[in-house]
């Protein structure tokens, strides 16, 4: 039986051999542009990236008054770096010892119980301000630019246009001013949308409050930047548009102290008594007049005189002007509405 009777299985005829498959090329084209869809999503990512708030750590305070001064001593309390900008050295030296002399006031207050802690937290805050006469040499590497200056717009002008070109392109502007509109002063720079009010109110070590002005060029990237950077220094920002708010309010307080002296119904130690303990002032009206100078009160007066002629609350006071003119401009002259020694 054997399996002879079984087929054996076809053989298989051998074909031509198979060719490796071919590798497929394939033509290069220019690439296609992007649907609609596919460039809003880019833009929106670019403007959110672009739309980063800045985060201020450095800091430039142009001015060495007591404005300038007292926010160049609070911004390197809280951890800035600053530089403290001002025309001579005199000046500069004037306001660092001025700094000092009111950092260890705070300290005293502060570390009451650690003299030593005290001692260190004013060299510490010290150490973090330079000064400078060279405002255009120093605003390259700056986050801020602070300007608490002469209330005069030409001078703001000229300064702020200089400094544009020289300021990093991040870098934010912002005027300290207490009556001139920011947006004729952001106007002579090619950063409206980076420039803003950033208003401190005297003496600023102690004043919590801080206006924050709003053009109709700033950008929110801007407003929330300083927003931030008040709310660092401790500060409590409240948001403005164009004008100071805030501010509208002193014409009357200071016209009707005045008046109120001027026509005997008052004595200005008793109107300054009255302001602090019955409307809770850390500071009567005349003391702070004092303080802040009547000079640099006659020019905030006069500039708002030029906006408004006709407005009885922005007349020019005859007292004021009077003053000034016999060089008793208050507290860093010795006399003002008050003597000082």
């Amino acid at each position: 039986m054997g399996g002879a009777g079984l087929k054996a299985p076809p053989r298989r005829l051998a074909g031509p051999r198979r060719s490796p498959p071919q590798r497929l090329s394939f033509r290069r084209y220019p690439p296609r542009a992007s649907s609609p869809s596919a460039q809003f999503m880019r833009s929106m990512s670019s403007s959110t990236a672009s739309a980063k708030k800045i985060i201020v750590k450095h800091v430039t305070v142009i001015g060495g008054g007591l404005m300038g001064a007292g926010i160049a001593q609070v911004a390197a309390a809280t951890g800035h770096t600053v530089v403290l900008v001002d025309q001579t050295e005199d000046i500069l030296a004037k306001s660092k010892k001025g700094i000092e002399e009111s950092l260890r006031k705070v300290a005293k207050k502060k570390f009451a119980e650690n003299p030593k802690a005290g001692g260190e937290f004013v060299e510490k805050t010290l150490s973090s301000i330079v000064t400078s006469t060279d405002a255009a040499s120093v605003v390259h590497s700056t986050d801020l630019v602070v300007e608490a200056i002469v209330e005069n717009l030409k001078v703001k002008n000229e300064l702020f246009k200089r400094l544009d070109k020289f300021a990093a392109e991040h870098t934010i502007f912002a005027s300290n001013t207490s009556s001139l509109q920011i947006t004729s002063i952001a106007n002579a720079t090619t950063r409206q949308d980076r420039f803003a009010g950033l208003h401190f109110f005297n003496p600023v070590p102690l004043m919590k409050l801080v206006e924050v002005i709003k053009t109709p060029m700033t950008s929110q990237k801007t407003f929330e930047s300083l927003v931030d950077f008040s709310k660092a220094l401790g500060k409590h920002p409240v948001s403005c548009k164009v004008r100071h708010c805030i501010l509208q309010t002193c014409p009357r307080a200071v016209k009707s102290s005045l008046g109120f002296s001027l026509k005997g119904d008052a004595s200005k130690e008793d109107i300054d008594t009255a302001m602090k303990l019955g409307a809770g002032y850390p500071m009567g009206p005349f003391e702070l007049l004092d303080y802040v100078g009547l000079d640099t009160t006659k020019f905030i007066i006069d500039g708002w005189h030029e906006t408004d002629v006709k407005n009885p609350l922005y007349q020019p006071s005859p007292c004021l002007n009077k003053l000034v003119a016999e060089n008793k401009s208050g507290k860093k002259t010795g006399e003002g509405f008050y003597k000082y020694k």
